[in-house]
């Protein structure tokens, strides 16, 4: 492993640390390098709306922590890991919010939380179910297709994450061309499926093996192979359940490290492409002319000097509190990312801090201050990596060859196999 996709893994890392255009890919493949180091894996059950995948998750951890129901869950993914049982709440300002099970439809359910209004990245939870112990993390993920457009953004932003994916179906619907595009989506990322064929307690068993046999064929076609691991399963009845979790177990017990390489493999090839569509992004940004970029960054000034002005305002004892001013600092880099995409196109990128929720320290940064700081390096860096005003010729050919050198580094790691 160490002089194959490991060390492919490690040069990519070395390689994107050299470039600020490359910040997000860079801490991609770092969460690349750690999974391999760790042999950690993320199995993902993914699929359309209303196939049943919350219940299918809740019925194979053997306890129901999930909501479902009728209304569909929000723009918002679940991790399960091996642990104490506890749910907790992840924002998009970096806040992390324990909460009752309970209480967790009021963050993933459409009907509380209409279009993630609330800003919810994810819900962490843990649970001392068997089939977690090996250190697997287990995701339910919103459902594809339906009128929550940012479900499925979700939903297919996160099948880059997976390693492993439980595909799910369900009975009462044959397969639909959204199904079909989704599955070849996430066939592109993850290295190992099993294909889950839900609320087979509605049909009998004539017709649930006709049902079965078409969608083999079809499946097969779609995936490029000859056979496929196919589980009839009812969350509603448990019938399935347990066959379906020792294939799981199975093979990560027996192929983890393989299943691992290939997933690996899989998304390294993207971060790849996405660092070179950072590049023509980049490069189109290079091609403005020198009026067109003085008033985009104009413009930039703009922004930020109405971030001051919104910090400032803050009441003082908001200010002087170090949860607020952690949580509010997260969310102007959240929303300096946003427009430098607007402006330039690149992805600009932060690392947005853990804020624990609940916490009355006293802060001891000066807020305003601190956000000026932020503001005024971004705007620093965007010259330089702009290259504005730049009379130095040597300073230009210099970043021209790196940047040059960088797309000839891309191209011969996008080629290997």
């Amino acid at each position: 492993m160490e002089n194959s996709i490991l060390q492919k893994v490690k040069e990519a890392e070395a390689l994107f640390e050299n470039y600020e255009i490359t910040g997000n890919e860079l801490a991609r493949v770092r969460q690349l390098r750690e999974k391999l180091e760790e042999q950690h894996l993320t199995v993902s059950v993914i699929g359309q709306f209303k196939r049943g995948k919350s219940a299918l998750t809740n019925a194979i951890l053997e306890d129901d922590i999930l909501p479902v129901g009728i209304v569909p869950v929000t723009a918002v993914v679940t991790t399960v890991d091996y642990g104490s049982k506890s749910a907790e709440v992840h924002f998009s300002n970096g806040i992390k919010k324990e909460v009752a099970f309970e209480e967790l439809s009021a963050y993933v359910n459409e009907q509380e939380n209409s279009d993630n209004h609330l800003n919810v990245t994810k819900v962490a939870i843990k649970s001392p179910a068997e089939f977690l112990k090996n250190g697997l993390t287990f995701v339910d993920t919103p459902g594809v297709g339906s009128m929550h457009e940012k479900n499925s953004e979700e939903a297919y932003a996160f099948v880059k994450e997976s390693d492993a994916v439980i595909f799910t179906l369900s009975v009462d619907s044959p397969i639909n061309q959204i199904e079909v595009d989704f599955l070849k989506n996430a066939k592109e990322y993850a290295a190992k499926f099993y294909f889950a064929v839900n609320k087979t307690d509605v049909i009998g068993e004539d017709e649930l093996e006709a049902y079965l046999e078409y969608c083999r064929r079809l499946i097969c076609g779609i995936m490029e192979v000859n056979e496929i691991m196919m589980f009839p399963v009812s969350a509603k009845t448990g019938e399935g359940i347990e066959k379906l979790k020792s294939a799981v177990l199975d093979d990560l017990g027996s192929e983890s490290a393989r299943i691992l390489e290939e997933s690996t493999k899989l998304k390294l090839h993207d971060i790849v492409m996405s660092a070179l569509a950072q590049v023509t992004f980049y490069r189109n940004a290079l091609s403005l002319t020198g009026a067109e970029f003085d008033s985009k960054l104009a413009e930039m000034k703009q922004f930020s000097e109405k971030i001051h002005k919104e910090t400032e305002s803050l009441p003082e004892a908001l200010k002087a509190n170090k949860v607020v001013c952690d949580a509010h600092t997260n969310d102007v880099k959240n929303r300096l990312t946003e427009k430098v995409k607007e402006m330039f196109g690149i992805d600009y990128y932060y690392e947005i801090e853990d804020v624990e929720y609940g916490r009355q320290d006293k802060s001891g940064d000066d807020l305003v201050a601190k956000v000026d700081r932020i503001c005024s390096a971004l705007d620093k860096t965007l010259n330089t990596i702009f290259m504005h005003r730049e009379e130095n010729t040597y300073v230009v050919a210099r970043r021209i060859n790196d940047l040059n050198r960088l797309v000839r580094k891309l191209v011969k790691m996008r080629d290997e196999k």
